[in-house]
């Protein structure tokens, strides 16, 4: 073989495995091109992640937020709702509007007039309600359910007693309060 060699296999009948990989003037290598592409696809990746992070902690804070919310109103409302002085049963009669809602105000309230209040005129009693620990149950919609736990020391004429009470509290959110909207001793 004298002359050019006509086959494209370059010389000595090898491939020639160079033809196309070499970069013209001005190019960029593939493989350049190609790790620059890579790194910008995981830096964009990076991005939604870290976005995706903040938005979840920013959301997570917010239910953080709103349940200690909820745990101090019904920690709250059911010392305040539990306790009363049966020489001053207006004053409890006024809590019962200030920290109940819904139906479950109307029952409190009907339970309060008709059995509460004539026993603790009668008995002399006074009654001081203690929350020694609460915890959040869940959602039921857009209520929040609590336990709590109480030690509630009655005095009357007879002497005294200390109940411990364990009670599921249903509370809704009304007019930025939390109040309580059902009570179910467990």
């Amino acid at each position: 073989m004298t002359g050019a060699d006509t086959t494209g296999t370059g010389t000595a009948g090898a491939p020639d495995s160079d033809a196309g990989d070499t970069p013209g003037p001005g190019a960029r290598p593939r493989s350049r091109r190609g790790l620059v592409v890579a790194l910008l696809v995981v830096i964009a990746l990076l991005a939604v992640a870290a976005g995706v992070c903040a938005w979840l902690l920013v959301a997570r804070s917010d239910d953080q937020r709103t349940r200690d919310d909820v745990l101090a109103a019904a920690t709250a409302g059911a010392q305040t709702l539990l306790s009363y002085d049966g020489r001053k049963l207006d004053a409890a009669s006024t809590v019962v509007d200030d920290t109940t809602t819904g139906n479950f105000h109307d029952d409190y309230r009907r339970l309060f007039d008709e059995k509460v209040r004539p026993n603790a005129e009668r008995l002399g009693a006074r009654t001081i309600a203690r929350v020694v620990g609460a915890g959040w149950v869940g959602w039921s919609g857009s209520d929040a359910r609590v336990l709590v736990f109480l030690n509630q020391s009655t005095t009357t004429n007879a002497g005294e007693r200390v109940d411990t009470v364990q009670a599921t509290l249903t509370m809704r959110e009304v007019d930025g309060r939390w109040l309580i909207a059902g009570l179910d001793q467990v």
